[in-house]
């Protein structure tokens, strides 16, 4: 695949071949790489939900590495910070490269599809709400102090978020669970910023 249609696939929609061997007219990569970060759930609200919140910590990670790759390629061939969107400097990439750098740029933009699909096809990780488990009272667990909850939200099937009475959760830390009705807690806390969850009922 050459330069310009790997750079094609990350910013622009693009046909690709579905599970029913049909064709398809699909998102950009980069696009769907962005909406895997982040989700509409919990948007202005108080509690944990703030401006949107990331749910995926390994596309946000992803994304951020793209980035940081893009400006310092863009700075190695040019001698030159950009100031500009990611999109627009892989677009440049597509026309403007050099002959010789067009190859390098390819094998990289190859490495961001690859690493973006295996990301969108791997089943979504669960929302971990900073906030206490109703259980144990407990934030964070572990030598990396990762939240404690989970929030188990996507349906695989529809490829959509799940009705909110089909949600389950876990504490990591003390091994409670939840499902349905009983997560009434996390849209207690979702709603009411003060609120302490442990003392939910």
């Amino acid at each position: 695949m050459s330069l310009k249609d790997t750079i094609h696939q990350l910013t622009n929609e693009h046909m690709t071949r579905g599970d029913d061997g049909g064709f398809h007219l699909t998102p950009p990569l980069l696009a769907e790489l962005r909406a895997a970060v982040t989700s509409d759930f919990a948007v202005g609200r108080g509690g944990s939900g703030g401006g949107g919140m990331i749910i995926n910590s390994k596309a946000d990670e992803l994304e951020r590495s793209i980035k940081k790759r893009a400006l310092a390629e863009h700075l190695a061939m040019t001698g030159n910070e950009y100031r500009g969107g990611l999109v627009d400097l892989l677009q440049a990439w597509s026309i403007a490269a050099a002959t010789e750098w067009q190859p390098f740029l390819e094998g990289i933009a190859q490495e961001w599809i690859d690493g973006i699909r295996n990301l969108l096809v791997s089943k979504r990780p669960p929302w971990r709400p900073s906030i206490p488990c109703p259980s144990c009272g407990q934030r964070f667990y572990g030598p990396e102090r990762e939240p404690c909850l989970a929030v188990h939200y996507w349906d695989d099937e529809t490829e959509a978020i799940a009705p909110p009475d089909q949600w389950t959760a876990n504490c990591d830390g003390c091994k409670a669970e939840w499902n349905g009705a009983e997560l009434k807690w996390l849209r207690a806390a979702s709603n009411t910023p003060s609120t302490d969850v442990a003392q939910v009922s």
